[in-house]
């Protein structure tokens, strides 16, 4: 293991929860920059271990923050896909002519617009799906009272998080709600996007999904590694995980599976 001193910079930005401030992790020995995307209602709180660890292994860190998240419902609801998918194109941009190899791991919906991003950069040397949401649990559900909520709702409560939760979410930047309006954006993003385009991708691939997990169906993991353009492609439906694989039991199991497919593509 590379013994490096972890330094993290962040960025402030106003209204935006401390934990949820996007961080870089840079040393001017590195040449590889990996870029570590959130999920839909996350922040970059939940890959620090991930980023740390990588770090660690010899790699430049950033990570960002999806326009309009990490502060309040309203700012989540005035974004649209257009401003998540920008937030992580301006990055890209930012660094492509610094580095020798970029990679990107996306986390649930971070891996979606990832995946959009190497159809419009050839540079990313490849891309890593931590639960990638295409069919969520209770999809049919969800699908039918959409167009329902969207008339009579204005946010969404998260069934899965109960209310001794809500502190640590606000802490992190997130909610125990959605808007409605974010969870079309959400869809659209989906619907027009990952399930046309992802034939296009031809990046290297490396797609893992908690066979449990409780908000994107595992056949989501399927379908994408079915229809990638590439066949540099690995595909693991883990046992004993969670939706959070940068965390749980199966941590070790992904983190070297990420480590092990970055140092073959770099």
């Amino acid at each position: 293991m590379v013994n490096k001193e972890i330094k993290k910079i962040y960025t402030d930005i106003e209204g935006v929860a401390e934990k949820a401030r996007p961080f870089n992790i840079i040393s001017e020995e590195n040449n590889s920059l990996i870029i570590l995307v959130h999920g839909f209602t996350g922040s970059p709180y939940d890959m620090h271990s991930l980023a740390e660890y990588l770090f660690s292994q010899g790699f430049d860190i950033n990570t960002i923050l999806l326009k309009g998240h990490g502060s309040n419902l309203e700012s989540l609801r005035q974004t649209t896909y257009v401003d998540w998918y920008t937030s992580l194109k301006e990055v890209i941009q930012a660094n492509i002519d610094r580095y020798d190899s970029i990679f990107i791991i996306g986390y649930s919906f971070g891996a979606n617009l990832g995946f959009e991003a190497c159809i419009k950069f050839n540079q990313i040397k490849g891309i890593i799906s931590l639960g990638i949401p295409i069919y969520l649990q209770e999809e049919k559900y969800i699908r039918l009272l959409l167009p329902l909520a969207r008339v009579f709702k204005r946010n969404y409560r998260k069934k899965w998080v109960n209310k001794r939760h809500k502190d640590k979410l606000k802490e992190c930047g997130k909610h125990s709600h959605i808007p409605i309006k974010s969870i079309v954006n959400f869809y659209n993003f989906i619907d027009n996007h990952t399930k046309k385009n992802i034939p296009l991708v031809n990046t290297p691939s490396l797609i893992i999904h908690a066979r449990n997990d409780y908000i994107s169906h595992s056949i989501s993991s399927e379908f994408i590694f079915k229809n990638l353009n590439t066949k540099d492609k690995d595909l693991f439906i883990l046992n004993k995980a969670k939706h959070s694989l940068a965390e749980g039991s199966r941590k070790d199991f992904v983190y070297n599976k990420i480590l092990d497919f970055i140092n073959s593509h770099k």
